[in-house]
């Protein structure tokens, strides 16, 4: 549920965009005079205004963005002659506007009163069609407040994030070509030191013959001077002299170039460091506090646990860890399962946990911590725990393990078969845990975000949830290895160990290894690469995967080092190559080709890709998409239908909400009529148009309230009208008019 405070953040981030685009609009007009686009599309902005005033229930701002609307419809139909004049009223009653704003910014309340002179005499205009005989007066704008938030188009922002993932890939050019100079200068330096050394030892060995053979060098200039009162030169000393002095040249150049690489170097590092900022600050624009969907889920779960007869208490840590958007979204559902686990079949009622000797209230923390680019939740409940020999007993019934291998294994290894699908050890399979199906969905959920999951338990005292997910999906960190002459990459979060095949010589024959008490399977990657050059590996590497307590092991030629990159999708062409999430472009210009291990390993995965829904006491009663252009009354709505059980989407004008309705199955259909790119009386006649939408209820929910809006809209297909503002009574009264099937979406 969004509390009013929350409507109100969003009603004065739209109320800003929404004002700022008044003036701006208005000082144009002033300048160049009449227009009538720019006139459209104040009365746009107006309209959005008033309507999401109306939901907070701010009246004076839905009053005073209601006269100017009609301001402007009056100049679109002609009914008003556009002068100077009237751009002075509409300025004061944008100021009256601004003034209100502001004071809902410091106070949360409009506490100014609206001059009624004025109202009286736009009244008078409007209805009079004529503008009062009065000398025009200029008049300035209010400022508004300097606030510390921006509303941006998320399409800009996945535009950054493309240019981010170039950049990264130049990012890695760099680095590449830093390795290539470094090893060039550490040769030539190699080469310089060998040539000094082979000059220093030919000189020692030209003096040693020169002396050994006694002879002597004849000047008769020297004739009066012994060996050691005059140096005497040959053109072999001469020469010698001029090599050493062009190897001093050369090792002093080569000093330089060292010099100068370990700079540029530096500077390379310096680059990496800003480019890494830039990065994680672009991320952070997209990066919401996992306290929030935290929050929200624990307050329904202590509603549930008091409705069944159990008192428990929730304690948060690291709430304030951000993780990206999409992540985010996707969280709700596993860790609702989790918990809704917890107080059915982990927390005992009150009277046992004291015959226990635990305290009657039950106990759920949950904690985050944040290891490197990876996101750690731990939850933990202090009640049954699992039973360990029921596990083994239900795996051994289902055919998942035989008998002998049960004896075995590893606990943790055992109690992962509890996410297989339909897997319960409970008696009873309720509504509103969903126990047979739930668990497998959880890890299904966290194995598409690239995430793990863990469990611990200790019969009758705890159980442990432990969940690993990438904090942001945008940026991949990989591990990059090569097989059969062909470079891949697999996500590091994924992976254990690496270990060499030499430590495990039957591998290639046996496809599994001992290793830690553990028999792990082990699969060769080249029997599943792009390459039809496969060979016999005498050398390489085993790397060692974790998917949720279940060990594998894949065999690759070499490992070529770790990389951040952001993952390009193949295009339907290679669509079909399912082993792969996609590709990046290494700083070479190689491509690189991101391995998906969990289609690697899919069959001997205890996770099954088709699956049923949750069951649980929260069902879905139907699907509702809401299509307005104002975030205030979408999030309003949105806030109704939730709390009466609907699945509700949502859409920003009539293209989105068709896209929407591609991908989506939708009961009921409520829309805005004015928005920007296609307004709702097209969107209603496509979707009439459409076969496989003709039976939804299309209800329209609009500020227009006249006849003739209403019997257009119902002439193209709508089945109901409704005049803004509105409350839960007038939606309730629709809703029980319209059949929704009851469903999971």
């Amino acid at each position: 549920m969004i509390n009013k405070s929350e409507l109100i953040k969003y009603f004065l981030l739209e109320a800003d965009e929404c004002v700022n685009t008044l003036i701006e609009a208005i000082e144009e007009l002033e300048k160049k005079g009449y227009d009538k686009e720019a006139i459209e599309a104040l009365f746009r902005v107006t309209h959005t205004l008033k309507g999401s005033a109306s939901i907070v229930k701010f009246d004076k701002i839905a009053e005073l963005s209601h006269k100017l609307e009609d301001f402007f419809e009056a100049l679109l139909n002609q009914e008003l002659n556009f002068d100077n004049s009237l751009i002075s009223h509409i300025k004061k009653i944008i100021n009256l506007i601004v003034t209100l704003v502001n004071e809902v910014h410091e106070t949360g309340e409009e506490k100014s009163n609206i001059d009624q002179a004025l109202i009286e005499l736009i009244d008078d205009i409007l209805s009079s069609k004529e503008m009062p005989v009065k000398q025009y007066e200029p008049t300035t704008f209010e400022v508004l407040p300097i606030t510390n938030t921006v509303r941006v188009e998320l399409g800009l922002i996945e535009h950054i994030f493309t240019s981010l993932g170039e950049v990264l890939v130049q990012k890695n050019t760099i680095t590449d070509r830093e390795r290539e100079l470094l090893n060039i200068v550490e040769e030539i330096s190699q080469s310089s030191r060998r040539l000094l050394k082979e000059i220093a030892d030919f000189s020692d060995r030209y003096w040693l013959a020169q002396q050994d053979s006694g002879q002597k060098i004849t000047d008769i200039f020297f004739t009066d001077f012994s060996d050691l009162e005059f140096d005497r030169y040959d053109e072999y000393h001469i020469f010698l002299r001029k090599i050493q002095e062009i190897t001093n040249d050369i090792t002093d150049g080569i000093n330089s170039l060292l010099v100068f690489s370990e700079n540029l170097s530096y500077n390379f590092k310096s680059l990496g460091r800003e480019i890494s900022f830039l990065k994680d600050s672009l991320l952070e624009i997209r990066m919401i506090p996992i306290g929030k969907l935290l929050h929200r889920i624990c307050e329904a779960i202590k509603d549930t646990a008091k409705d069944i007869g159990k008192h428990i208490e929730i304690e948060i840590k690291g709430a304030e860890i951000k993780i990206d958007k999409p992540v985010f979204e996707s969280l709700y559902e596993p860790i609702l399962h989790i918990l809704r686990n917890a107080i059915k079949h982990g927390i005992e009622f009150p009277e046992e946990r004291v015959r226990k000797g635990k305290q009657p209230i039950g106990n759920i923390a949950i904690n985050l911590k944040k290891e490197g680019n990876y996101v750690v939740i731990n939850i933990k409940d202090d009640g049954r725990g699992i039973d360990i020999e029921k596990v083994k007993e239900t795996a051994i019934v289902r055919g998942l393990i035989s008998s002998k291998d049960a004896s075995i294994l590893p606990e943790d290894e055992i109690l992962s078969y509890i996410f297989a699908s339909g897997f319960s050890t409970s008696d009873e399979i309720d509504l509103q845990s969903g126990r047979g199906m739930g668990l497998n969905i959880v890890k299904t959920t966290i194995l598409k975000l690239k995430g793990t999951i863990e469990v611990s338990s200790e019969l009758n005292k705890e159980t442990t949830f432990t969940i690993k997910i990438p904090q942001s999906l945008t940026v991949n960190n990989l591990l990059v290895f090569r097989s059969s002459d062909l470079d891949f990459a697999i996500p590091i979060n994924y992976i254990d160990e690496i270990l060499t095949i030499e430590d495990f010589p039957q591998v290639m024959e046996e496809r599994n290894i001992n290793y830690k008490n553990r028999n792990i399977p082990v699969k060769l990657f080249s029997e599943f690469s792009l390459s039809l050059n496969s060979k016999t590996l005498e050398k390489g590497y085993i790397i060692l995967l974790n998917f949720s307590g279940t060990r594998k092991g894949l065999v690759v030629d070499d490992i070529l080092g770790y990389e951040e990159a952001t993952v390009n999708n193949f295009g339907k062409f290679l669509e079909g190559l399912t082993q792969y999430t996609g590709y990046f472009i290494s700083g070479r210009g190689i491509p690189r080709y991101v391995v998906d291990p969990l289609k690697i390993f899919e069959e001997d995965i205890v996770v099954t890709a088709q699956y049923q829904p949750i069951q649980e006491q929260y069902l879905h009663l139907g699907a509702v998409l809401v299509v307005d252009d104002s975030i205030s009354v979408r999030k309003a709505l949105q806030n109704i239908l939730e709390a009466k059980k609907l699945k509700v989407y949502v859409a920003k004008d009539g293209s989105e909400a068709l896209k929407l309705m591609e991908n989506k199955n939708i009961d009921l259909l409520i829309t805005d009529l004015e928005m920007p790119v296609m307004h709702g009386y097209e969107l209603i006649s496509r979707v009439r148009k459409d076969a496989r939408f003709k039976d939804v209820p299309i209800i329209v929910l609009t500020s227009r309230g006249t006849k003739k809006h209403e019997e257009k809209a119902l002439a193209l297909g709508a089945d109901g009208f409704i005049v803004k503002p509105f409350d839960e009574g007038t939606i309730s009264q629709i809703l029980s008019k319209i059949e929704l099937e009851t469903n999971v979406y």
